[in-house]
């Protein structure tokens, strides 16, 4: 292998190791996309090495560690923003103000404490029990919103909180989970915000509800942006590998999926009987309405164009990859190489939603066309019998054949 080999990135796959921080006002506290000490096994890789740097055109220790996960189907840490609702039970629009603000925040510590019969804990490592005790807490929250109003820091429609829920999709030690979002909150939040955590068993998969009060110690409100909450997935998964969890949390193009999770309220919906989604046949009839314009083609935009450029980057760096491990002397990395050689196999297929949905206006459309050629058809029979023979052939069979 030559020194001047370039050396493989992976910028195209998962998220860049070069420090981006984040200066606004609105999130300025992380620094995004540099992955401290991305895995635990990537630091003992790096000392079985003595070290020393992967060499030109190598694949490091870490990036090693993340294929081996990807390509293993690891599963991936969720961490989400949950929005307040915008329209009542009523239908009404909720409008942002000090009162609505009262009342969403003290319905969500009810719900997120089950009524005070489940835990929380505070910023501050206090334990609260019962619904008396999390009123008192609620009141607390409230009058330093009250306070941050008068200094200037808050208005009547800043929110008072921010809420994000934590989980993994797989049967996980529960209080490794909660460890591992309190080692999180501790490390981001601690000492800039106040937050109250609590953790939920009573579903399928254990998760944590992180609650952030969003006006900080120093009058800085929180905002999350898309890439803190990458860096926040990032941290997660860090933690849960700690705590002997494999866990990973790399972004969809990097595994080959092009679908985004659904909403929360979309999800709800569908899981109720006789309840269609308005997105969906929002969506339906753009794609019906595309494919008429188009000669019954869907026709190719610019982010389809991107988003398949941007596959075949993945799968491109994959291969030089895998075709570095395959040079290596090591067993394991030759295996890791044929399995990363499976995995881009599979990435070939590009089905978005859009191409999902056309596919099935297609099906319908030449099912019903099936359909209508087969009663053309019994009617034309129909046609060709003279009138009476069914009855006439009727009669000419025995009484035990009718």
């Amino acid at each position: 292998m030559s020194d001047f080999e370039t050396p493989i990135g992976f910028q195209d796959c998962w998220t860049p190791k070069k420090p981006r921080a984040v200066r606004s006002k609105a999130a300025g506290y992380f620094s995004v996309g540099q992955r401290r000490g991305r895995d635990d096994g990537d630091k003992d890789a790096q000392r079985q090495s003595g070290g020393r740097r992967a060499p030109s055109g190598a694949v490091s220790a870490s990036d090693k560690a993340t294929l081996a996960r990807v390509v293993r189907g690891a599963p991936e840490v969720m961490v989400k923003v949950t929005k307040p609702a915008k329209v009542g039970k009523d239908g009404k629009q909720i409008m942002v103000n000090q009162r609505t603000e009262s009342v969403r925040v003290a319905a969500h510590i009810d719900y997120i404490s089950r009524n005070g019969k489940i835990e929380l804990e505070t910023s501050d490592g206090e334990r609260i029990n019962g619904k008396e005790a999390a009123s008192g807490f609620i009141a607390e929250w409230l009058l330093k919103h009250d306070e941050a109003r008068t200094n200037g820091f808050a208005t009547d429609r800043t929110r008072i909180t921010t809420s994000m829920v934590m989980s993994m999709p797989a049967k996980v030690n529960a209080e490794a989970v909660k460890d591992s979002v309190r080692s999180l909150a501790e490390e981001e939040f601690g000492g800039r915000h106040d937050y109250v955590m609590a953790l939920h068993t009573d579903t399928k998969h254990p998760h944590v509800h992180l609650t952030v009060r969003t006006v900080g110690h120093d009058g800085v409100r929180l905002n999350l942006r898309k890439a803190d909450l990458q860096h926040l997935r990032d941290q997660f998964a860090q933690r849960l590998r700690q705590r002997g969890i494999e866990a990973e949390a790399t972004p969809r193009h990097a595994r080959g999926v092009t679908k985004k999770s659904e909403r929360m309220a979309v999800y709800k919906v569908r899981r109720k009987p006789d309840r269609s989604v308005r997105t969906d046949e929002a969506k339906r009839t753009e794609v019906e309405r595309d494919m008429r314009a188009h000669g019954g083609r869907l026709p190719d935009y610019p982010w389809d164009r991107a988003l398949m450029e941007r596959r075949n980057r993945v799968m491109g760096t994959y291969m030089k990859a895998a075709t570095a491990l395959a040079r290596s002397s090591d067993p394991d990395d030759q295996a890791l190489a044929r399995e990363i050689e499976r995995f881009v196999g599979g990435m070939t297929g590009l089905v978005t939603e859009r191409v999902h949905m056309a596919s099935e206006a297609v099906q319908e459309r030449a099912e019903g066309d099936m359909g209508l050629l087969v009663r053309e058809q019994r009617r034309g029979k129909d046609r060709d019998v003279p009138q009476g023979a069914h009855k006439d052939a009727d009669k000419g069979k025995s009484d035990r054949e009718r």
